[in-house]
């Protein structure tokens, strides 16, 4: 007689109907209820498919054996509503055949850990551990590891290979961030990671990963929360440990950090820019250049300081004031009205940008406050529940600089490679002079050799050198029609673009702009916040 909860096996179906597994145990003739169970298969695989009757509902059903004993598989394709009609068809098909034994779900034996899917982030390419060691831990974790505090482990795996082994932790009521503290008193050293190894779960899970080395082993710890959408509160964080023993890897390094730069480091400076940018796009874009370039300039600050915070959850209701706190200093000095140019000024760009299709990227939400001025309507309610007036028009113009160097930034590399370069600077300084100009005046870039420089471009044609008919006057340096056809050429390419790009900005608001972006660069720290 056959033996089975047909209750039980019909809400097993339904709640795992993507891999279903029915062992039957115990059959007098085994190859018989294998036989039986092949019949069930071509019957269960003639069910017709809801959506397009001509397929089969089951995307994969069969007969193996494992451990010895006879498993019917099946997946429904998440159709569990045919879970009752399917059990049926099975029972009937063994009952017919005078089938006995026991038939149950195969249920893979329970872990050792609350396991939590939100916590698995190696799902499908690492093994789940079914033993634990005596405290509770891969046994491959070093003797004295540290335990999170309060933390529930829901996870316990190794790679496929054996070569390391992962352990994560879950806790309710908040974040795991006293935990790299007790790694570094265990004696871990912690380094910083590529930016690309969280990349994927950085928006949904605020991940932050440290690499960990300790003597000949190590691996990494990453400190994150359950996905969230934007605005949504999580409520489980996790920490998660990857242990790799005899890594023979060198030691972490610390997070690189770059030391403050002025405006002329960034080929911002306002005098260096008016020389150079009329062979770059002419002398009446002078002030979009160095607008610009000002507007990059200002961005680098903000990343700097923004990049040297310390982890902070972006899903938190606080995240906009905390972070206001972080960078607001950068705008220290300057008054709402220049705030507001800028923001004005780089949201003009990006509109630009979208209305000419030279970025190809949806249309922003933007609006007119009563100045006129831009503003992206997203960015002011998100800030607005949390922050001040004076507080969300700072928010903005931090944002609006980001978002515009972000997608500025291929026309800015361009301006600041072409500046940059010491031909382009030699071709800058003759442009305005007609009547040459001494070769021992011309200054290139430092380390550029300005013999070799003129002699390559006098073989190609675009300078020529002709001495003075005064006793003793210098050697005078000129462009050539040649040259100066390659500078007009290539000078109204480039105007065009920066046309499209600060159509609708007035030259006042432009040297406005590029006035207080400067100033924020200038505000850049000298040191980046220690995390």
């Amino acid at each position: 007689m056959l033996r089975y909860d047909e209750a039980d096996l019909i809400a097993y179906v339904a709640e795992h109907c993507s891999g279903v597994a029915l062992a039957l145990h115990d059959a007098t003739d085994q190859a018989a209820g294998v036989a039986a169970l092949r019949r069930v298969v071509r019957a269960v695989s003639r069910i017709p498919h809801p959506d397009d009757p001509e397929d089969p509902l089951p995307s994969w059903c069969t007969v193996l054996i494992e451990d010895a004993v006879p498993v019917f598989r099946l997946d429904l394709k998440d159709e569990s509503q045919y879970a009752e009609q399917v059990v049926r068809i099975i029972l009937d098909g063994l009952e017919a055949a005078g089938i006995d034994g026991r038939l149950e779900p195969k249920r893979p034996p329970r872990p050792p850990f609350d396991y939590d899917g939100g916590a698995d982030i190696f799902y499908g390419t690492a093994t789940g551990l079914m033993e634990l060691d005596g405290r509770g831990l891969p046994p491959r974790f070093p003797a004295g590891f540290p335990i999170p505090q309060g933390g529930t482990l829901v996870l316990a795996q190794q790679a496929p290979d054996g070569a390391w082994e992962h352990a994560a932790w879950r806790r309710s009521d908040r974040p795991f961030t006293e935990y790299t503290e007790q790694l570094r008193i265990f004696g871990c050293e912690l380094g910083s990671v590529a930016a690309t190894e969280v990349a994927d779960y950085v928006d949904t899970t605020c991940m932050v990963r440290y690499s960990l080395r300790r003597e000949d082993e190590g691996g990494s710890v990453s400190l994150y929360h359950e996905m969230r959408k934007p605005g949504e509160q999580p409520s489980s964080w996790y920490v998660s440990v990857v242990w790799q023993p005899d890594t023979g890897m060198p030691p972490p390094l610390p997070e690189k950090t770059s030391p403050p730069t002025s405006a002329a480091d960034h080929g911002s400076d306002p005098a260096r820019a008016r020389e150079l940018v009329p062979a770059f796009a002419g002398p009446e874009h002078v002030i979009s250049c160095q607008t610009l370039l000002a507007i990059n300039a200002a961005s680098l600050a903000v990343s700097a300081v923004a990049t040297a915070l310390p982890p902070h959850c972006h899903h938190e209701r606080t995240f906009p004031l905390w972070q206001h706190r972080q960078l607001a200093p950068l705008l220290r000095g300057l008054s709402p009205d220049q705030m507001a140019v800028v923001r004005h000024a780089c949201l003009m760009t990006i509109s630009n940008w979208i209305h000419h299709r030279i970025a190809r990227l949806p249309r922003l939400s933007m609006a007119r406050d009563d100045a006129g001025h831009l503003y992206a309507t997203d960015v002011r309610h998100a800030a607005a529940p949390t922050l001040q007036p004076g507080q969300v028009l700072e928010t903005e113009t931090l944002h609006a600089l980001q978002t515009a160097a972000i997608m500025l930034d291929p026309l800015i590399q361009n301006l600041r490679t072409t500046i940059a370069d010491p031909l382009t600077q030699i071709l800058g300084q003759l442009y305005l002079h007609d009547d040459g100009r001494p070769l021992d005046e011309l200054v290139p870039s430092a380390d550029a050799d300005l013999t070799k420089l003129v002699a390559e471009a006098e073989r190609a044609g675009i300078l020529q050198r002709s001495a003075s008919t005064a006793s003793g006057a210098p050697t005078l340096v000129h462009l050539t029609q040649a040259g100066t056809h390659q500078v007009n050429t290539t000078m109204r390419q480039r105007a065009g673009r920066l046309s499209r790009t600060l159509e609708g900005i007035s030259p006042e608001q432009l040297t406005e702009a590029r006035d207080a972006c400067w100033h924020i660069a200038s505000n850049r720290p000298t040191s980046p916040a220690a995390p």
